[in-house]
């Protein structure tokens, strides 16, 4: 009899410990059969409006993740993962997705894109460490590197590591035409502080600049390229796949901005950065095309074509790395304003088109804003801008709207502007400048 009781106490300790083993571990539903992976999630969403929640078959995995943001390697189970991302705060989810994870495998979950079509790449982080082998032993002295293209731009990427200094027109890229959302091969090279450069595919437009960065010997690394809210610049973070998780992100050394002459200045204007000409002969409701500078806040002098070397206004931006921004002139010759705005240019969804408007006038201290006839900003005060608005429109024919702009309070519009065609997918600002007896608008394509 104490026999049976010794073998009936062992058979019900034993399905304890199976049913332990089978508890749920906060990452999934797990199984003795089920072999782990790991994951981590980097954060490139630039216009969330703040950080992100992501959650794995509704459990939370991370919360709080800011924008450039990378975690840890996380423990999760393998198999089909239903992953959930959202804004803190909001909501509604910004992706909803499934996807597959092996067992004793690392993977990478790079978040990215404008919040409004935001998107998920996975990667495959393995390496002959745990013994996956995408990548070999880059021998002594070296490294491994690959990119992965997470831009909201959509073009192709040449990325070049080299000493630093060294001339593009004399060398290769060292990753050739990555494609966005996609991840090149590993590219072995020499270990060292070394500057990495980013040009658009098959040029030498260099659109990524950084200070020299220090590459460890057998170190494994992964390049994301990504956008934070320029229509040409990227940034770039890499991301160390060893155990660490951890990452490096190096500010872009260039920014862009262009000009836009909403001046009363007779003759066109001449614009230099740091004493050297940049802009030439920009006429009145022109604007320039974006330029690239380095960041930081360069010395920008501005001119009439009429009398060169006098300064008309002299002013210091603040471009920040990888942005891009407006610099709309206004006033007369001896009375020369600047009004320096912040661009967002990533994309909208493609049947939609985002404007920006401006109240540049000399003398209206608020306008109200209509769209066909309707009512849509009040109250839009002088030297000031509303943007992020954006209204239906057709990618390949452009869709017409008709904007007017009234002194505010008043029921006379001040300023007509019918027949504007907007394209779904591009981004506009719409300048009304001048006195209030003679206004006009100026309207720009910004991305």
């Amino acid at each position: 009899m104490r026999m049976h009781r010794v073998l009936l106490g062992a058979f019900w300790l034993s399905l304890v410990a199976v049913s332990l083993t089978g508890c749920n571990s906060g990452k999934g539903v797990t199984d003795p059969a089920v072999q782990f992976a790991m994951l981590r999630i980097v954060n490139l969403i630039p216009d969330a409006g703040g950080p992100i929640n992501v959650t794995l078959d509704g459990n939370t995995f991370v919360s709080g993740l800011n924008f450039e943001a990378l975690t840890q390697y996380q423990q999760i189970d393998s198999g089909t993962r239903a992953i959930q991302v959202s804004v803190a705060g909001g909501a509604s989810n910004i992706i909803s997705t499934t996807l597959t994870f092996t067992g004793i495998t690392n993977y990478t979950l790079v978040i990215y894109g404008p919040a409004a079509e935001a998107t998920s790449l996975l990667v495959n982080d393995a390496c002959p460490s745990n013994g996956q082998g995408l990548c070999t032993d880059p021998g002594a002295g070296n490294f491994n590197l690959r990119v992965i293209n997470a831009a909201a731009t959509g073009a192709a990427v040449d990325v070049y590591v080299t000493t630093p200094g060294a001339d593009l027109n004399a060398a290769a890229p060292n990753i050739a035409g990555v494609s966005v959302g996609t991840t090149s091969a590993f590219a072995t090279l020499a270990a060292g502080n070394l500057e990495v450069r980013v040009t658009s595919s098959g040029t030498k437009e260099v659109i990524y600049d950084s200070v020299p960065q220090s590459f460890s010997e057998r170190s494994l690394g992964e390049a994301v390229v990504y956008t934070r809210a320029s229509s040409r610049l990227v940034g770039v973070s890499v991301l160390n796949n060893d155990s660490s998780g951890t990452s490096t992100t190096s500010p872009n050394l260039l920014a862009q901005f262009k000009v836009v002459n909403g001046s009363s200045v007779p003759s066109p204007i001449n614009v230099f950065v740091n004493q050297n000409l940049l802009l030439s002969n920009i006429p009145f409701g022109g604007a320039s095309s974006y330029q690239k500078t380095a960041t930081g806040s360069p010395t920008v002098s501005v001119e009439a074509t009429a009398t060169p070397g006098a300064a008309l206004l002299t002013l210091m931006p603040t471009l920040g790395p990888g942005t891009d921004s407006s610099i709309l002139l206004t006033g007369l010759s001896g009375a020369l304003k600047a009004l320096v705005l912040s661009d967002n240019n990533l994309p909208p969804v493609p049947v939609r088109a985002r404007v920006r408007f401006v109240n540049g006038t000399t003398d209206i201290s608020a306008l109200d804003v209509y769209v066909n006839f309707g009512k849509l900003i009040s109250g839009l005060a002088m030297n000031s801008a509303v943007g992020g608005l954006e209204f239906g429109a057709d990618p390949v024919a452009g869709t017409s709207y008709e904007f007017d702009f009234n002194v505010a309070g008043t029921n006379q519009a001040s300023l007509k502007l019918p027949g504007v065609a907007l394209f779904g997918g591009k981004t506009y600002t719409i300048y009304v400048v001048g006195p209030q007896a003679a206004l006009s608008g100026i309207v720009t394509g910004d991305n």
